[in-house]
């Protein structure tokens, strides 16, 4: 996968908005950020799974994923897209937007 593929799985869910966080291309629902791409030389995201998700992720797929820390906190899970199954990430950026989106957009994917 590569990062434009990445870009268009976050930006078909319902009512995402990409915009800038830190210099680097980032993604929210409803004013809360769920994904935020990495260096454009880096086949990485970050994702905001919530602590348990990141914590299962990591877990699950540690190839791919792996705990991030931010100001003493477990923030996001850190993928590396450069080689992971295209219906994997599908699923873990679609985890991501639904741990930050409003219920009644949630209920737009059941």
């Amino acid at each position: 996968m590569d990062a434009v593929t990445v870009r268009a799985v976050a930006l078909g869910l319902p009512e995402v908005e990409e915009y800038e966080h830190g210099g680097l291309p980032a993604f929210r629902v409803r004013g809360s950020r769920f994904a935020t791409m990495l260096d454009a030389s880096a086949s990485t995201v970050n994702l905001m799974l919530g602590e348990a998700g990141i914590r299962e992720a990591a877990a699950a797929w540690p190839e791919n994923c792996s705990e991030q820390w931010y100001a003493g906190r477990l923030s996001s899970a850190r993928v590396d897209f450069s080689d992971i199954d295209p219906g994997l990430l599908r699923e873990l950026v679609t985890d991501a937007w639904r741990n930050r989106a409003p219920v009644v957009l949630r209920r737009l994917l059941d």
